[in-house]
């Protein structure tokens, strides 16, 4: 089934059927990817009628009952704007831009009826008042969904917490640059698609669920093997087996038949859920560093090495954790599953590495003023002085985000000197992350009164460093301000909220 993306997503278009824009152009092809204002103008009987020729063919095509048509990420601020589109507004009584789009999408949906085929949109189709024979496919959550089957419209789950194949699915230091996100196999085969807010009645409006691969960061064919599979098995299972019946560990015995399967079809299959997990935490006292060995899969028929120093040793199925402290200022280690035949190494799955680098804020007592938003909490406030050097490659595990400020405060326990205080912030203005308007440093001997210490200003990626002294306690103060409005992907206007994420 294609989708035609309508009446966002439409600067390719535009740039060559300038027309049919609000302003009439003249406009340009993004060099990147992300959420721009140029959308089809909803006033213009020509957006309609040239979207209804293009719709005319593709069903010619496509057999499909369905034809997606997307309606997804729409800004309104170009329709504000518009003359043609505030007539349009005015002429049906529509009360917002909002209103404005499904009379868009109710539109477009009367001539597909027409043609005997029904639409199918992404959860924001919502906005405004469903088209009255649409399905939705609910992306942002669940919540999508649950309100187009409660109004007894089909649905199709997609949320990106289990359902986008172009999350990382294993250790990012070993694994192919993503847009981020983290979604192992274990978790696709996690997913429920039928929401517990929906009656027993309302069950049979969930047709199923899909699996996304956006390609912003893949360039071949094997890499979109690489990153759906084997977690489209996963999804597969889940769709078709019911809930009382499934088995994760008895799921991933029968992978061990389905990579043979797959690597004579040369079908380049990931195996990064043969990956060791790692889970840091405080250690038993400040400055410690607990480092727990998770085995990453149930049932299968692997032993783990690991080392620390170069010689690979072999180990039970449950490593105990091990306690790292400032003795040496930096270690690391690696661990990594292998199938092995009368004690023979056969084969060696990815490898996890773990690189802690010690300083006096590590495993310290550390406290905010503010709990992380949801989506980049996965570490709690440990994340900040566990010793790992966030990467580049955004990992939730990683970092912590605000959409507001926040204060981190940490107890060094005494008086010491020192060198420099510093924190990471990322700044990724097309995944609407960016970095804090500013950052104040603040020092304290007593925990009560702080003295400003510093601050920084600067607007790019990277650690900001404040030099300092002797003192005991120290604040950090992060400031968000809104997103820069020069960027439509993450502005405001675009409908998302800015994040400001530390590590």
């Amino acid at each position: 089934m294609p989708e035609i993306e309508m009446p966002g997503h439409a600067l390719a278009a535009l740039a060559s059927y300038p027309e049919l824009g609000c302003t009439g152009g003249p406009y340009e092809v993004n060099k990147g990817w992300g959420v721009f204002e140029e959308v089809f103008c909803a006033g213009n009987d020509s957006t309609f009628a040239m979207l209804e020729g293009v719709l005319a063919e593709v069903m010619e095509l496509f057999p499909s009952e369905l034809i997606h048509i997307g309606g997804d990420e729409c800004p309104k601020e170009s329709w504000k704007a518009c003359s043609k589109c505030q007539a349009r507004k005015k002429a049906h009584d529509l009360k917002d831009e909002h209103e404005l789009q499904s009379y868009f999408i109710q539109r477009i949906e009367k001539f597909v009826n027409s043609k005997g085929r029904k639409i199918i949109g992404w959860d924001e189709i919502l906005e405004g008042g469903l088209a009255p024979n649409a399905a939705v496919m609910s992306w942002r959550g669940t919540e999508g969904g649950v309100a187009a089957a409660k109004l007894k419209h089909n649905v199709v789950m997609s949320p990106g917490s289990h359902c986008y194949f172009d999350h990382y699915q294993g250790d990012p230091a070993n694994e192919p640059l993503a847009i981020g996100g983290y979604t192992t196999v274990q978790k696709v085969y996690s997913y429920e698609p039928i929401p517990v807010e929906l009656k027993p009645d309302q069950h049979k409006y969930i047709l199923g669920a899909q699996g996304n691969v956006w390609t912003e960061y893949i360039l071949t064919p094997e890499h979109v093997e690489y990153m759906a599979v084997p977690r489209m098995l996963a999804l597969a299972e889940v769709l078709w087996i019911p809930k009382e019946k499934r088995d994760e560990a008895d799921f991933i015995r029968r992978l061990e038949a389905e990579f043979l399967r797959l690597e004579g079809m040369k079908v380049n299959a990931s195996k990064s859920l043969y990956q060791v997990r790692l889970r840091l935490e405080q250690g038993h006292f400040p400055g410690m560093v607990k480092v727990n060995f998770i085995p990453p899969v149930k049932g299968a028929p692997l032993s783990m090495k690991w080392t620390d120093d170069g010689n690979w040793t072999s180990v039970a199925d449950e490593l105990r954790p091990r306690a790292l402290t400032d003795q040496p200022s930096s270690t690391s280690m690696q661990v990594c599953m292998v199938d092995t035949l009368d004690g023979q190494v056969r084969k060696k799955f990815p490898v996890t590495r773990l690189s802690l680098a010690f300083n006096k804020a590590t495993a310290q007592k550390i406290t905010l003023s503010e709990q992380p938003h949801e989506r980049y909490n996965e570490g709690g406030a440990f994340t900040l002085v566990d010793g790992i050097t966030a990467q580049e490659k955004r990992v939730n595990t990683e970092w912590l985000g605000w959409r507001k400020g926040v204060t981190i405060t940490m107890d060094l326990g005494s008086e010491q000197e020192i060198s420099y205080v510093g924190i990471g912030a990322l700044n990724e203005t097309y995944s609407w992350i960016h970095m804090p308007d500013v950052v104040e440093f603040l020092v304290s001997s007593d925990g009560k009164n702080f003295t400003s210490y510093g601050h920084h200003t600067e607007n790019k990626d990277g650690a900001s460093r404040i030099r300092g002294g002797e003192n005991r306690q120290g604040a950090l103060c992060a400031h968000r301000g809104e997103a820069p409005r020069q960027h439509p992907r993450g502005s405001s206007r675009s409908g998302r909220t800015s994040v400001v994420v530390l590590g």
